[in-house]
């Protein structure tokens, strides 16, 4: 279907038999690495380091989370000069990264319920991760939008609103100023917690009894000092998801 844009093995099943598939592995990414996931963001956090590294042309200069120093403090394999960066990954790292950008917008109509389809959601996983899933920073210089260089991001050949990111306009373009894109993003940085999401002491519910729609783990605040997995004045059971 990729190929030839259709298949006759799609003819097995019924169109409402697709749309549950559809919804089912909507589920799957949305609780397992998307805005539902507790540890989405956290994942998502080591490309963000390197993405902004490459925008300001500066080495990262903490290695806090999935990013190499090896790799990354080598200016061969992780060259800051270039006019184009490719990188290759999975989709669902690629929904860790829209998550861990705050790309809100994808995560508006909130937590997918898993009694029934929603007749309107904003997450559609083969929407933001089909087969051939591709993700473009673009750098642009308009003569008619101030603000100096701008960004956008391109995913799956649609434009992305940055509405979510801080300080970045509405603009249909999808234009968010460079300046104003980095700093929301370094602020990002300085608050996503690695060694806490995925080493931290704490639990959450299954099914309803806990959600998330950005990606974090219950913060240190929510769960009891004294390591008891207390969030939000509940002790949670061995049927908990543990951190560890």
């Amino acid at each position: 279907t990729v190929a030839l844009g259709y298949s006759k093995f799609c003819e097995l099943f019924t169109e409402e038999e697709w749309e549950g598939f559809e919804y089912a592995m909507d589920l799957w990414f949305w609780y397992d690495s998307s805005f539902g996931s507790p540890v989405a963001r956290v994942q998502g956090l080591g490309y963000l380091q390197e993405m902004v590294a490459r925008l300001t042309h500066t080495k990262i200069q903490t290695y806090n989370s999935t990013t190499n120093s090896t790799l990354d403090d080598n200016s061969i394999t992780f060259p800051l000069n270039q006019a184009l960066y490719v990188d290759a990954t999975h989709e669902v790292v690629v929904l860790n990264i829209i998550t861990a950008l705050n790309l809100s917008n994808f995560a508006e109509t909130g937590p997918l319920p898993a009694d029934r389809i929603p007749e309107k959601r904003s997450f559609v996983s083969s929407q933001l991760a089909p087969f051939g899933t591709n993700m473009q920073f673009q750098l642009l210089s308009c003569d008619s939008t101030p603000g100096g260089d701008q960004i956008r991001i391109i995913i799956n050949d649609g434009v992305s609103p940055l509405t979510g990111i801080e300080g970045c306009p509405e603009n249909k373009h999808g234009l968010c100023p460079v300046e104003t894109f980095v700093k929301a993003q370094k602020k990002i940085i300085g608050q996503t917690d690695w060694e806490w999401g995925c080493f931290g002491d704490w639990e959450v519910l299954p099914g309803t009894g806990w959600n998330t729609t950005t990606g974090d783990a219950p913060s240190r605040d929510e769960v009891g000092k004294d390591g008891s997995g207390v969030s939000k004045g509940q002790k949670y059971g061995m049927e908990a998801v543990r951190a560890r």
